[in-house]
């Protein structure tokens, strides 16, 4: 699934304004989860766990969701993370058409 910025930042207002009961006009790249749009550490939980769903991610491990503090942050993270599967792709397919071992 590589979708684009739009259906990235379409995909993380949605859960937003679905799962946490925010209004949609109160979404902004600038707003910040705690501050500006009230959420509390159980209400990213269950945020993170409704994105990982969606993009087929595992956020567990990934020390750069530490670093999300916006929602812009938010919409970048996932951005960069459809760019490095692409990479990841045709890396992979570039490779598949190479004989094995040089021959």
């Amino acid at each position: 699934m590589n979708l684009t910025r739009q259906e990235i930042i379409e995909a993380v207002n949605g859960a937003l304004v679905n799962e946490m009961e925010l209004d949609p006009a109160d979404l902004a790249p600038e707003k910040t989860f705690f501050d500006d749009l009230g959420l509390d550490s159980l209400d990213m939980v269950d945020l993170m766990i409704g994105l990982q769903r969606k993009f087929g991610v595992s956020l567990r491990e990934n020390e750069e969701i530490k670093k999300v503090r916006t929602l812009g942050d938010v919409y970048d993270f996932f951005e960069k993370y459809q760019a490095e599967l692409t990479r990841q792709a045709e890396e992979a397919k570039k490779q598949a058409g190479q004989p094995a071992n040089g021959q």
